[in-house]
């Protein structure tokens, strides 16, 4: 088999078409999710004619030809790569618009895994160690010919790998990345972690001494209980879960994943193992090892799948040994939008209008677990450019960004927030984050860094908008700084959605229609639970919010006696969605359940 390359790597210039294709040849083909579609597709795709670039993304609506130039010029000065990889890399192309682009541009079908009845007979036939560091899956297996499904068709070198290592013939499928790797932890996984399971061995009580930790360390580097630990961090990873929970009981360990917000039961693994693993945790976050009787964190650091993953580990004694949380955390930002993270566009336009002032302060408010990082990097990717400085004071740095001064507070060292604070301000920033307001101190240097001539973004712990003003003057902000710095806060939840492929109607309680303004008749519907979701009926999550921008009304509002209610509604009468009234406004879309939206509600 031999690839069309021509006109797709970074160092290309664009030549228009003469005349453009009409609408019915442009650019994609169906998504194949069943073997006897790939069969007929294997047919049809060859029978195409090649594509530009051009046409694949600019005739097509992707991006925009000047977009287009200028991604080539930049990536001009990185390897030699397929366009479509970069056009990714900057948030220009979705990783489903870049599976397109490439099945389009080499004649070769694009299959969607997850709805794929992937062949086992075919899965066996690749060793997993090269299926992962190749990110490519069998998928069917006739006779002499496998089908292999690859993120980047690309490398003719795989072809040959495969060809020797199953005899067979190879034809070429293109997936998305993230499906191929949820695959392989579909396929894969189980069998490394019950192969591991099966050969560790229980370490000996008295090996768990501070004196013994180097011939620990050394020990369980050559034992599978490594590799244990890494396949549960590369399953959870590929099953996006935010954090691993090791939670002895009685008989048994058990694992679970946090999961788009809940608690998923993963797997029971012998009891005896404990302290073989806790150990093995212990010693990967730097841990004392002799020590078991009092709480414990600890931080460390893999890669998989080209992303660094931070991991910060804390370990606590319960009446039946110690329990482990991972929690799990990918260093590079994922670029994002607004409107990627659930806010709609009016709302999306507001929050940029209020981040394109040079000075005063934004919010972003929640409760723990309510996406206020994610937000709050969003926005800063929203307005970094080479003519700002930005930098960020954060407990603990979360996601790395480049081009931006990132600093880590150490409370051990005195090394303070508002300490923090006092040097940047010496550092000549136009923007600066903080990471979270903790107290009073952190507070007024914030203002008065506002009042100076800077654009202040951070996180606060409040539950609603308006409440945040008055936790504000409650911590001793004077109202006549507060009301010359606040541009807005933004509040929001995390609601679980529904799986759009498995929607029923939902029954609903008399009693929660009516604490939500919800009609008698009116039709909800829930996930009921398939293979695309795991049997949860939610997948993913999605911002629930209220955004209040600071109005001269309501800079007027802000006195020593003012009232977050009044507050409230008069943003309500100046155009603010509430946001229980947001969450309903999604259920009504099928975005959410009804239950979902009663549980993130704001009474």
């Amino acid at each position: 088999m031999s690839f069309r390359a021509t006109d797709m790597t970074a160092n290309t210039t664009i030549e228009q078409p003469t005349q453009p294709l009409p609408n019915e040849e442009l650019p994609y083909l169906d998504i194949i999710k069943d073997s006897s579609s790939l069969h007929q597709h294997y047919q049809k795709v060859r029978l195409l004619t090649p594509l530009s670039t051009y046409t694949l993304l600019v005739e097509s609506g992707l991006i925009t030809a000047q977009q287009l130039q200028d991604a080539l010029n930049d990536a001009n000065r990185l390897q030699n790569q397929h366009i479509g990889f970069y056009l990714r890399k900057k948030g220009l192309l979705s990783d489903e618009d870049l599976g397109h682009l490439l099945a389009r541009s080499f004649s070769l079908p694009f299959v969607h895994l997850r709805d794929f009845d992937i062949a086992i007979n075919a899965v066996q036939l690749i060793p997993v160690a090269f299926a992962r560091k190749n990110n490519l899956i069998p998928i069917m297996l006739e006779d002499s010919h496998l089908v292999v499904a690859v993120a980047d068709p690309t490398n003719n070198q795989i072809l040959e790998s495969l060809q020797f290592i199953t005899g067979k013939r190879i034809e070429l499928a293109v997936a998305m990345q993230e499906d191929i790797l949820l695959s392989i932890a579909t396929y894969y996984s189980q069998q490394d972690i019950d192969s591991a399971l099966k050969t560790i061995e229980v370490l000996p009580a008295s090996d768990s001494s501070q004196a013994d930790a180097n011939n620990i360390n050394d020990r369980l580097l050559e034992r599978p209980v490594v590799q244990l630990v890494q396949n549960l961090i590369t399953e959870a990873v590929i099953n996006r879960a935010s954090d691993i929970h090791i939670r002895p009981h009685q008989n048994s360990i058990e694992l679970f994943f946090r999961i788009d917000g809940m608690l998923v039961h993963q797997r029971s693994i012998n009891k005896q193992l404990l302290p073989t693993i806790i150990t093995r945790l212990k010693i990967l976050g730097g841990m004392d090892i002799s020590e078991r009787r009092v709480p414990q964190d600890g931080r460390s650091r893999v890669r998989y799948a080209n992303k660094e993953i931070d991991l910060r580990l804390s370990i606590m004694p319960s009446i039946y040994g110690e329990d482990a949380v991972i929690r799990l955390l990918d260093s590079q930002f994922a670029m994002k939008h607004l409107e990627d993270l659930g806010y709609e566009g009016n709302d999306a336009e507001r929050i940029r209008h209020l981040l394109s002032r040079n000075n005063g302060i934004f919010l972003i408010t929640g409760p723990t677990g309510s996406g206020k990082s994610t937000t709050l990097y969003t926005v800063i990717e929203q307005i970094h450019n080479e003519t700002i400085n930005i930098i960020t004071v954060e407990d603990p740095v979360e996601y790395h960004m480049d081009g931006i001064t990132q600093i880590q507070i150490n409370p051990q060292t005195n090394y303070t927030f508002a300490r923090a604070l006092k040097h940047i301000l010496r550092h000549d920033p136009d923007v600066i984050m903080i990471g979270e307001i903790r107290d009073e101190e952190t507070a007024k240097i914030a203002v008065e860094s506002a009042l100076t001539g800077h654009l202040v973004l951070s996180t606060l712990h409040t539950n609603s908008a308006a409440t945040t003003i008055t936790r504000f003057l409650e911590i001793g902000i004077e109202p006549y700084m507060l009301s010359s710095t606040l541009l807005g806060v933004l509040a929001q939840r995390l609601a679980r959605s529904n799986c759009q492929k498995c929607l029923i109607e939902e029954t609903v309680d008399p009693s929660i229609r009516h604490i939500m303004g919800a009609s008698i008749d009116e039709v909800f519907y829930k996930g009921a639970g398939c293979d695309a979701c795991k049997h949860r009926g939610v997948k993913g999550r999605q911002a629930v919010y209220e955004l209040l921008v600071v109005s001269s009304t309501i800079k007027q509002m802000i006195t020593p006696h003012a009232e977050a209610i009044d507050i409230q509604q008069k943003a309500i009468a100046e155009g603010m969605t509430p946001l229980t009234a947001h969450a309903l406004h999604l259920a009504r879309k099928k975005q959410i359940s009804l239950a979902e939206a009663y549980r993130v509600r704001l009474d």
